[in-house]
């Protein structure tokens, strides 16, 4: 029985690891010296060394649509405003589908967005239940790759065309929300 025990697991063993992949991980170095970990370096970036990762799972990824799915992006924005301009590029440059919502004249809209935020400032952005106000390229990189969305090959770089705004700031108060409105004024 004891070596029956020995087979099976043996077998057991083997199975399972027919059903894991290894993957290659590279680390990457920017002129800052800024260091990020993916599967292959974007221009501008330097290959430091790399890494096989085992276990890690053969399932595929989850589509974009399944992730939208799971964890909606909406933008809450204005007319003319330079950092709304910027949300709405970080994610256009992603092709990461999201639902933009004018608040500048619509009543309905500004109440949802105080509902949801606790103000009015703009660029708000909801990546499923978290909230950005303002703009910050790495707070949104965060935010999606919280939320499983894929990194675009520009994503861990930054944008360094982008002017420098307000920081955006995850809250979920009113007064975390109006310190955030003090910052950008």
């Amino acid at each position: 029985m004891d070596k029956l025990l020995k087979l099976t697991v043996t077998a057991l063993i083997l199975l399972l690891a027919s059903a894991v992949d290894a993957r290659t991980v590279v680390e990457c170095v920017d002129a800052d010296g800024n260091v990020s970990f993916r599967d292959r370096c974007p221009p501008g970036m330097t290959k430091k060394g790399e890494k096989q990762l085992r276990g890690v799972s053969s399932q595929p990824e989850p589509s974009t649509a399944d992730i939208a799915a799971a964890n909606p992006i909406t933008v809450y924005v204005v007319p003319q405003c330079d950092a709304c301009d910027l949300v709405r590029n970080a994610l256009d440059s992603r092709d990461i589908p999201y639902d933009l919502r004018d608040v500048q004249d619509n009543a309905a809209a500004q109440e949802e967005l105080k509902g949801r935020s606790g103000g009015l400032t703009v660029p708000t952005t909801l990546v499923g239940d978290r909230v950005l106000t303002g703009y910050s390229r790495d707070a949104i990189d965060s935010a999606l790759r919280q939320a499983g969305y894929p990194l675009g090959d520009d994503a861990a770089v930054g944008n360094p065309g982008a002017p420098s705004t307000a920081p955006a700031t995850t809250s979920e108060t009113p007064e975390a929300e109006a310190a955030s409105a003090d910052e950008a004024g």
